[in-house]
């Protein structure tokens, strides 16, 4: 019983570090309150509106993405990268793979922020969002805080 307790704690262990859920590690997560885990429609102007990724335990933007994350905050990050931070032949499909790490490296180096292949709060002031309009598609970009 100990040895299959010691087994499953130690395979834990190497799975939540390997998930980056063992706390944020570089400049641009270090003023993270978690891992994203949803997506944030921001009112701007009458019906227009951003779609960043939060956490949704605490309501914050400032969490943290990386390899091996999914869903609808992935979804949102690709969209922005792809569509405003000339990502342009990133694949929006809600996973953070490869494909996610190098673009928003390449996005980071664009746009002056850590280019450490992590969302972050750092990140998330220096990319540029798609101000999407309520009848469909994206207005314009914009920095937004």
């Amino acid at each position: 019983m100990r040895r299959r307790l010691a087994t499953l704690a130690a395979a834990t262990a190497l799975l939540a570090g390997g998930l980056g859920l063992t706390g944020p590690t570089t400049a641009s997560a270090a003023s993270s309150v978690g891992w994203c885990d949803g997506a944030k429609r921001i009112s701007y102007g009458g019906s227009d509106f951003l779609v960043q990724p939060y956490h949704k335990a605490t309501g914050s933007r400032n969490c943290t993405l990386g390899s091996g994350a999914s869903g609808a905050a992935v979804t949102a990050l690709q969209s922005a990268l792809k569509h405003c931070n000339e990502q342009s032949s990133l694949v929006v499909d809600g996973e953070f793979g490869p494909a996610t790490q190098r673009a928003l490296t390449n996005a980071q180096r664009l746009r002056g922020a850590a280019a450490d292949g992590v969302y972050g709060p750092e990140t998330r002031t220096k990319l540029r969002w798609g101000v999407h309009q309520h009848s469909g598609g994206i207005r314009t970009c914009v920095t937004y805080n």
